[in-house]
């Protein structure tokens, strides 16, 4: 990748893939100073300097408000020599029929999935394309058709890739650029977090996250406007879209349906 960004911002960098893919962009651009955003520290913390965490539990908005003034105002101090990377990560999802979960929790994952992302990317867009810059917002594979039993989450993750390739669009011919990474089922806390039993991931789909990590850096390098990590969940994808959109929803409601809820989660 060679020494682009001086400047890196990573939500929900403390495990999983948003940690890994700091780790990844240690590896090739070590003089970075990363900000990672998240309620923990990552897991990972041997920069000393160079990776900055700022405590931040990103479904509160009074609160991410405020840190996002903080780093804005560190952002625009910071010596102008390089570019900005902005890696909008953090997410979660709910497992089980609508209202399984209660109202609270699905708005909550919207302000972590959708509102915290947008707000973000906002404020920090005018900096990105006065010095040049590329903005990575982490979707699914969920995105490519509706999830029933994953319906909140499906749809955050939908609005993920329909809006950054739309931001795109928009900054063709300036300093920045927007893509979007779709992984499929990937060994993380998410499982657990959704609230499935175990983790249910078909071996030929599932990624570690360093994997993830890694294509998600190429195609950063490579200024792909969005890309699907594996081949099996690209097949999957393509697969899916050329069904009669009622068709690819049942099939999905059916796959997904048969995932079992933890019973300890609720």
């Amino acid at each position: 990748m060679g020494s682009r960004y001086n400047l890196a911002i990573v939500t929900g960098g403390s495990s999983g893939i948003g940690n890994s893919i700091i780790e990844g962009l240690f590896k090739v651009e070590p003089d970075t100073s990363v900000f990672n955003l998240s309620r923990r520290i990552p897991a990972t913390f041997s920069y000393g300097s160079k990776l900055r965490h700022l405590e931040c539990d990103l479904a509160n908005r009074e609160q991410r408000s405020k840190v996002f003034d903080s780093l804005e105002r560190e952002l625009r101090q910071a010596p102008a020599d390089g570019q900005i990377l902005l890696v909008n990560n953090a997410g979660f999802g709910l497992y089980g029929p609508l209202d399984a979960n209660p109202p609270a929790e699905h708005l909550e994952l919207l302000e972590v999935n959708i509102c915290a992302l947008v707000e973000l990317t906002t404020r920090l867009l005018p900096l990105i394309k006065q010095r040049g810059g590329s903005i990575m917002n982490i979707a699914s594979t969920s995105a490519f058709q509706p999830t029933p039993f994953l319906a909140t989450y499906g749809a955050s993750k939908a609005f993920v890739l329909n809006w950054t390739l739309a931001l795109n669009e928009e900054l063709r011919g300036s300093r920045a650029n927007a893509i979007t990474v779709c992984p499929g089922p990937t060994r993380t806390e998410f499982f657990l977090r959704a609230g499935f039993s175990k983790r249910v991931i078909p071996a030929g789909y599932s990624h570690q996250p360093e994997q993830v990590a890694a294509l998600a850096l190429q195609a950063l390098e490579h200024g792909k406007p969005y890309t699907v990590t594996g081949f099996l969940n690209k097949a999957a994808s393509l697969f899916s879209s050329l069904l009669p959109l009622t068709l690819r929803t049942r099939v999905a409601g059916r796959v997904i349906s048969r995932f079992r809820q933890n019973p300890d989660q609720k």
